[in-house]
């Protein structure tokens, strides 16, 4: 599932800035980093490779 797919308070950018950095998962903090995925995989799911 794209990022842009999930509802706001899901995604992994305004989950740090409600929660914090301690609130997400390593592969959250990844896709904000990295801010895309490769083709076929979203930011998210290729951070759980």
């Amino acid at each position: 599932m794209r990022v842009k797919d999930l509802p706001l308070f899901k995604r992994p950018r305004e989950k740090l800035f409600e929660k914090g950095p301690q609130a997400l998962k390593d592969y959250e903090l990844l896709a904000i980093l990295l801010r895309t995925g490769y083709e076929g995989k979203s930011a998210t799911s290729s951070e759980r490779l």
